[in-house]
């Protein structure tokens, strides 16, 4: 029933999309929508809320305990127009998108987040919340679809994902997904490439923005235990970082950052030279 520019206050508590078995379940945050959790009742403004406190959202729906029938995706946002959407407060938890389809979408990507694209790109701010024990095929914990969303004070903690991006996805593919984290926490996530973060930029573009942020025994059976990036030379993923940390990511190849292919701007620049290295970089 939100509609742009209302709040919703949630009290402490534990809340769930739906319990009829119904895996497509999701809360939907509508364009515009500030959803604040973590209320104990008698606060009369947003700033009341004691520090640290935070509500609950879990896709566990089915059997305790059993991911299989939990929702796809615990907590969708909209994006429509400029409007920009606003999650601070919560603690999102066993989301399973894991439907064996292929593709990176709905179902199979974001299981705790699930940012949709919308044109003009949407700006949503995610500030004060904990994702755990989501999984996906791709995008354990967050996926995002377009935007340039801000994550801040975030922790991203035992999350999944079958193939690329254990606790995040940025899928700038021919299109843009470049988020902004500030002083996040990317710890225990496993993958089969990029266990905290996946950036691809495949004819487009996904080159976040990281400050502050540490990234804690992250875990990928092949690339980049810490952050995955993949492009072409139609596309651009090149991830900032400033005072960020890395300590004991474990992957085959490459223990914390790790390209795959390579970003527009390299290859602009090796063509102008004449040929020459053609290697993926971050900036740091």
């Amino acid at each position: 029933m939100a509609v742009a520019g209302d709040e919703v206050w949630v009290l402490s508590g534990v809340y769930r999309p739906n319990t009829a078995n119904n895996r497509a379940a999701t809360f939907t945050i509508a364009p515009g929508v500030k959803v604040y959790g973590g209320f104990t009742g008698g606060e009369n403004q947003v700033a009341d809320r004691m520090a640290g406190k935070m509500t609950t959202l879990c896709g566990d729906i089915g059997t305790e305990g059993y991911h299989a029938d939990n929702v796809y995706t615990v907590v969708t946002m909209l994006s429509g127009g400029a409007l920009s959407s606003t999650l601070d407060g919560f603690l999102i938890q066993n989301g399973s998108s894991r439907n064996f389809k292929e593709g990176v979408d709905f179902g199979s990507a974001g299981a705790g987040l699930f940012i949709k694209a919308g044109a003009p790109l949407a700006n949503h701010q995610i500030l004060n919340c904990s994702f755990t024990q989501n999984k996906a095929h791709n995008g354990g914990a967050v996926l995002v679809a377009a935007g340039r969303p801000s994550f801040i004070n975030c922790t991203f903690i035992e999350n999944t994902a079958d193939f690329n991006g254990g606790a995040v996805y940025n899928m700038g593919i021919a299109t843009v997904a470049s988020p902004i984290f500030r002083d996040c926490v990317f710890e225990n996530n496993s993958s089969n490439s990029g266990a905290g973060m996946t950036n691809n930029g495949t004819n487009g573009n996904s080159s976040p923005l990281l400050i502050g942020c540490s990234f804690i025994n992250n875990v990928s059976l092949m690339n980049g235990a810490a952050i995955y990036n993949i492009t072409n030379d139609n596309g651009e993923t090149e991830p900032v970082l400033e005072d960020c940390s890395f300590v004991g990511n474990d992957s085959i190849l490459g223990d914390d950052v790790t390209g795959n292919g390579v970003s527009k701007s390299i290859a602009d620049k090796a063509r102008a030279n004449g040929g020459g290295s053609l290697t993926p970089t971050v900036r740091r």
